[in-house]
This record gives structure tokens, C-alpha cells and sequence, in this order.
């Protein structure tokens, strides 16, 4: 088998992975060639009436995790956010989060899975991608439990970012005009490579990578090279500001919903999900 080198971006199944260097499930070292490590394991799950996300994420030695629960059907926001604490359990299959009154419990089977990786510098960033469409199970707050059933993106990022790392994300998931289940990924600043990129649009359990897009400067919109352009109607965001003096970041996550079109025609009927803007220096 013919591997994939590891001075060149990769994406595929993880079966033909750069080797040479350390990637998950192997231990990924401290430091290498000046910078720290990074990891974070993020799910994001979005369906009409309620989305939500959590994550735990490191920068070298500093850890945090955190929430965010938006229900739109009754219009209420709630999040949490610590470091060093185990509120936030992520496994390959489910997700559970309890904060005091909060909790947080659904499965999921994975269904499109790939991996890309690119160097960065003298170094290199590897992430693992998870797009599942049917994920169920249970959200309770404030006393209030409540079913939920909808699609699950999963994001696993371990690596050696450049120092200065700044990125914008888009992406969700609804209808098209067929009625058929659709789902995008759409970003700028990390697995962005002309091609061999996270770039990605699903059809149903169909996934295709897409060429470069752009975002609008208050990220109204996101536009594909190749034609079609997403509109962005905030709802509730998450927002994190931290200074440690040699790491620095300011983080913005909102829940929302998405109208327009995506490459190829597809229009969306009704679309829910995340964008998100990342400034750091780690």
C-alpha cells in the first residue's frame, strides 16, 4: 500500500495516513518544533426544534470544556464552560454532558467518516470528521426533559497549529428543494488547502468535498468557489475570551439557521446549525 506523505495535505479514510509522524489514536508528544500541542474533540448536534454543542479542548497543559444548549422551540440559551473537570464525556458513539441541572445524553452510529491532515510549518495538524444522521436521546434543563432526534457532526482535531491561527467555520445541516437530507462543511483558516480539505457537502449519506469558499467579514455569508452562497440568521452564542499572556484567544460560537445555496444547485429549504470565528495565539 502506497501511503500519503507527510510534506503534502491528505484526506481519506485514514487507511493509506501520512506515516512518519504521530497521529490518534497514537500518543501525540508535548512539543514539536517550537509548539505546543492542541487538541480539542468537539460534536455539534442540530435538528429544528432544539441544537447544541459540547467540546473538551488543550492547548499544551490548559484544558477546558464546555456547552451550549439552544432550544428554539422555547426560545431559551443555556451554556457552561470550566477547566480541569469531567462534565464532558465524548466517546466515538455518544455524548453526555451533567452540570448541576443540566444533562445531556444521546447516541449515534458513525456514518461518513474521513480524516485530513497538512503541515504546518515544521509541524503538522491532523483532524478526524464524523457526520451522522441519526442521532437521538435525551436534553434536560431546568427540570424540563426532552427528547430530541436529529443529525450529529463530529470533530476531532489534534496537532501543532501555527502560532498565530485565526479560522472561520460554517456548517449545518436541513432539506434541500428535493427533500432531500443535505449537510455542509465550510471553512477558512485550518484544513482550507486548494484541495485535500475539510471542505465537504453531504446528501443524504453521500459526502463530497468542495472547493475554496469565502467568508463576509461579519460572517453573514459564506460563498463557494464554485457557485452558491449560504445567508447566516444568528440565534444564541457561545463567546470565550482568554488571556494568558503567551496564550491568547477570543472564541465565538453561535447557533443559527441557514437559507440559500450550496454547489450544484442545491437550495435549502430549511438548514439549522453552527458558525463559529477563532482568533489565537498558542
Amino acid at each position: 500500500m502506497t501511503f500519503a506523505s507527510i510534506d503534502q495535505p491528505y484526506r481519506g479514510s485514514g487507511v493509506d495516513r501520512p506515516r512518519g509522524v504521530p497521529l490518534p489514536p497514537e500518543r501525540v508528544p508535548l512539543l514539536r518544533a517550537g509548539q505546543l500541542r492542541k487538541r480539542w474533540h468537539y460534536v455539534s448536534f442540530w435538528s429544528r426544534e432544539l441544537s447544541f454543542c459540547a467540546a473538551r479542548a488543550s492547548v499544551g497543559p490548559l484544558a477546558q470544556e464546555y456547552w451550549g444548549i439552544w432550544d428554539r422551540e422555547a426560545q431559551e440559551f443555556r451554556e457552561g464552560s470550566h477547566r480541569f473537570t469531567n462534565r464532558v464525556q465524548l466517546d466515538t458513539d455518544r455524548v453526555q454532558v451533567r452540570d448541576d441541572n443540566v444533562e445531556i445524553a444521546l447516541k449515534f452510529e458513525p456514518c461518513t467518516s474521513f480524516e485530513v491532515y497538512r503541515p504546518a510549518g515544521k509541524a503538522y495538524i491532523w483532524s478526524h470528521k464524523d457526520y451522522c444522521q441519526q442521532a437521538q436521546g435525551s436534553v434536560r434543563y431546568n427540570e424540563r426533559t426532552r427528547p430530541v432526534k436529529g443529525v450529529m457532526f463530529v470533530d476531532i482535531n489534534a496537532g501543532y497549529h501555527e502560532r498565530q491561527t485565526h479560522w472561520r467555520w460554517a456548517a449545518g445541516a436541513g432539506l434541500d428543494q428535493h427533500d432531500r437530507l443535505v449537510a455542509f462543511n465550510a471553512i477558512t483558516g485550518l484544513f482550507d488547502t486548494p484541495d485535500q480539505s475539510e471542505r465537504t457537502i453531504w446528501i443524504e449519506d453521500d459526502a463530497k468535498e468542495v472547493g475554496p469558499n469565502s467568508f463576509a467579514e461579519d460572517l453573514s455569508t459564506v460563498s463557494f468557489a464554485e457557485g452558491g452562497t449560504l445567508r447566516f440568521q444568528p440565534e444564541a452564542l457561545i463567546e470565550h475570551h482568554d488571556n494568558f499572556l503567551l496564550i491568547r484567544s477570543d472564541y465565538f460560537h453561535w447557533f443559527g439557521t441557514y437559507t440559500g445555496t450550496l454547489p450544484g444547485g442545491i437550495e435549502l429549504r430549511e438548514a439549522y446549525g453552527v458558525r463559529e470565528r477563532h482568533n489565537a495565539l498558542w
